[in-house]
């Protein structure tokens, strides 16, 4: 796994590109007499908001965001019933193109991707790995992340949020509709024990196993339905 100083050094370079992108193009777009947007949004990615920047007007936009949710699901591998914490947390880096002029969008780019699960369980000892040989409780606590923290996105959508509004309008609402998925890569899953009951090897088999079930995973789906402001 890429260490977690080395995942926050990447996360704040993204951010300072996002502001500095931003913070270039705003005095060029207040020139041309375009307006910004601003969504707010939720979704599968959570509650999130999005600031949208036009590059060419009405044709290609450029779109950051910030997306949060935390969940309590619960996951069943083998026959081990695990309690999950699922923080979803993603920075959305994107272009929009419209290729009509219009509210339509086919949409590129990447999500800096920080979901994570977190499982833990209390089995009896002997059904954690495969020799059966463990005697008592045993306390299971996973963490599960991805491998890629830039993840590749592609998508369609409705609504442009910073459209050259030719009504004059001096705040212009509109809907805002993504679908599409971002590629995580392979899950990345560390489990421990805390009581001694269960050897280091059926520790192991039952982390693979749980890494194994949990292989599927590695796109992620957007879907989300929101209200754009544009100023």
């Amino acid at each position: 796994m890429i260490p977690s100083k080395t995942i926050r050094e990447i996360q704040r370079r993204g951010m300072q590109m996002v502001i500095g992108i931003v913070m270039i193009l705003l005095p060029i777009q207040a020139q041309a007499l375009v307006g910004i947007g601003v969504t707010g949004k939720v979704g599968t990615t959570g509650l999130g908001a999005d600031l949208t920047v036009p590059l060419i007007s009405n044709w290609v936009n450029l779109r950051g965001g910030y997306n949060l949710m935390e969940l309590r699901p619960s996951l069943t591998e083998g026959d081990i019933k695990y309690k999950g914490d699922l923080h979803l947390e993603s920075i959305p880096i994107l272009l929009d193109l419209h290729p009509f002029h219009g509210n339509f969008r086919i949409t590129g780019g990447a999500y800096l991707n920080k979901n994570e699960i977190d499982l833990s369980s209390i089995v009896d000892a002997s059904t954690v790995g495969q020799s059966g040989l463990g005697v008592g409780n045993a306390s299971l606590n996973a963490n599960v992340s991805w491998s890629n923290d830039f993840a590749p996105y592609f998508g369609i959508g409705y609504g442009n949020a910073a459209d050259d509004n030719t009504l004059d309008l001096p705040i212009a609402l509109g809907l805002s509709i993504d679908v599409g998925a971002f590629y995580m890569g392979s899950p990345d899953v560390l489990l421990s024990e805390s009581t001694g009951t269960v050897s280091a090897a059926d520790l192991e088999a039952e982390r693979a196993q749980l890494e194994d079930g949990l292989s599927g995973l590695k796109f992620f789906p957007v879907i989300t339905i929101g209200i754009h402001i544009r100023f």
